[in-house]
C-alpha cells in the first residue's frame, strides 16, 4: 500500500538550505519502510494565512494528497483547520515548539512532531531557580522575543520562587546593532544570571559584546538552544565557552539510531543534520508505522489519525509518540554546557537530563486555556 503526502517547505535566513534538508530527512525516514509519493510546495516564511490556505487547497484538492507536512507555527495552525476537517487530511507540524496549541486551537486532524522549545525553556527556568540562584534578567533579540519561550521560562522560573528583575530586548533595527546599552542597563541590577533569548547573527553579536564588556565570567549566562548552535560556535569562540542551555536532542549521544540518522544525513547531504531535518526523519517513521498499520485499508484520514495516535519510533532523540489527548510528540529534556574539545573547538556536551516535574504540566494546562498568541507568526527560525 502506498501514501501521497504534501509537504509544505519554508525558506529561513537563518538554516541554508532549510527545504533540502528538510526532504531528505524525510526520505530518510520514509525510506524502505513504505511506499509513497510526495508532493512539495513553497510556502516562503509559512507565515502568510492566505499563501499557506491556497497552497493547503494545491494539495488537499488538485494533488489529493493523504497527509501533509509542514513547520507551522500553533498561531496560524489555528487558521487553517477547518481545510483539514473538511477534506479529513492530517496535518503534522514539524517545528521547534516555540509556542503551544492553545485549547481552543485544537483539531483532531492537527499532530505536532517539535522539540517543544516551551517545555525546554520553561523546565530550565525551574532547573535555574534551584540550583543558580532566584534573582534573573532576561535578554532577548527582537526576533526570538516575539515568541512563547521567555514566558515560558519566566512560568518556569517563578515556579521555582525565582523572581525576573528586568527584560531587555536587543536588536531591533539590525542584526548586528550593538547590545553594549543594553547589557549594561541589565548588569546594574546585579543579577544571579542573564537568561539569553539569541540565535544566528544576532546571537554572534551578543555573546561577543557580552564578552568584551567583561561580564562572561561576572554575570553567567544561560540560553535557549540556538544561542549556542554548533553552527555559529566558530564565529563566538570563547565568548559561548561554558554557557548552559537546554534541548531535547542530545546531539553528542552515541546511541545506535543517533548515530545512524547523522551518518546517513550526513553522507547524503556533505554536512550535519539540523533540527528540522530531524523532526522531518521522525515524522517519516511515524508515518510509515501509521500506514503499516492500516494493513491493506486504504489510507483514509480518519484511519490514519488513529493510527498516529497508537504507532512510536526509537529514535534519535530516543521514543517518539503522540499524546492521545492532545496529539503533541512527548520528549525529554537535556541540559548541555559549551566545552572545549581536545581539538580546541567548542561543541555542546550534554551534561544531565532535566527533570520535569508534574507542574509544568498543570501550567501549560492552565497555558493552553487562557494565554493569547502574541508575536510572529512565522515558525521559529523560518524568516
Amino acid at each position: 500500500m502506498s501514501i501521497k503526502i504534501g509537504l509544505l517547505v519554508p525558506n529561513s535566513n537563518f538554516i541554508p538550505g532549510i527545504g533540502k534538508g528538510i526532504i531528505r530527512g524525510l526520505e530518510l525516514g520514509l525510506a524502505d519502510n513504505v511506499d509513497y509519493e510526495l508532493v512539495t510546495e513553497s510556502a516562503g516564511y509559512i507565515a502568510d494565512k492566505s499563501v499557506v490556505t491556497d497552497k493547503l487547497n494545491q494539495l488537499v484538492v488538485k494533488e489529493q494528497v493523504d497527509i501533509i507536512i509542514s513547520p507551522m507555527n500553533p498561531g496560524l495552525a489555528s487558521k487553517i483547520g477547518d481545510i483539514l476537517s473538511g477534506h479529513q487530511v492530517p496535518l503534522i507540524i514539524n517545528n521547534l515548539g516555540e509556542d503551544v496549541m492553545l485549547a481552543d486551537d485544537e483539531n483532531p486532524y492537527i499532530f505536532s512532531n517539535s522539540l517543544n522549545l516551551w517545555q525546554s525553556m520553561w523546565t530550565l527556568g525551574y532547573w535555574a531557580a534551584e540550583q543558580i540562584g532566584k534573582n534573573a534578567c532576561i535578554m532577548a533579540a527582537f526576533h526570538d522575543a516575539g515568541y512563547g519561550m521567555s514566558f515560558a521560562f519566566s512560568l518556569g522560573f517563578e515556579a521555582g520562587k525565582g523572581k525576573i528583575l528586568q527584560v531587555a530586548v536587543t536588536h531591533q533595527n539590525s542584526r548586528t546593532e550593538d547590545p553594549a546599552e543594553h547589557i549594561k542597563m541589565i548588569a546594574e541590577n546585579k543579577p544571579d544570571y542573564v537568561m539569553g533569548l539569541y540565535s544566528g547573527k544576532e546571537s554572534v553579536s551578543f555573546l561577543n559584546t557580552y564578552h568584551a564588556l567583561g561580564f562572561r565570567d561576572k554575570i553567567p549566562l544561560l540560553g535557549c538552544a540556538y544561542m549556542v548552535d554548533e553552527v555559529i560556535l566558530p564565529d563566538t569562540g570563547e565568548s559561548a565557552l561554558d554557557i548552559k542551555t537546554p534541548h531535547s536532542w542530545a546531539k553528542d549521544n552515541m546511541s545506535p539510531e543517533n548515530v545512524e540518522f547523522k551518518t546517513k544525513f550526513s553522507e547524503a547531504e556533505a554536512y550535519a543534520p539540523n533540527e528540522f531535518a530531524l523532526l522531518a526523519y521522525e515524522t517519516g517513521h511515524l508515518i510509515a508505522r501509521a500506514v503499516g498499520s492500516i494493513e491493506n485499508e486504504k489510507p483514509s484520514g480518519q484511519r490514519l489519525c488513529k493510527a498516529l495516535n497508537e504507532v512510536e519510533f526509537s529514535g534519535p532523540r530516543g521514543t517518539v509518540r503522540f499524546n492521545s489527548d492532545t496529539r503533541d510528540a512527548e520528549n525529554k529534556d537535556y541540559l548541555r554546557q559549551v566545552v572545549k574539545a581536545d581539538d580546541g573547538s567548542l561543541y555542546n556536551k550534554t551534561i544531565q537530563t532535566l527533570e520535569i516535574p508534574e507542574l509544568f504540566f498543570e501550567q501549560k494546562a492552565i497555558a493552553r486555556k487562557n494565554v493569547q498568541k502574541q508575536g510572529w507568526l512565522n515558525p521559529y527560525l523560518c524568516a
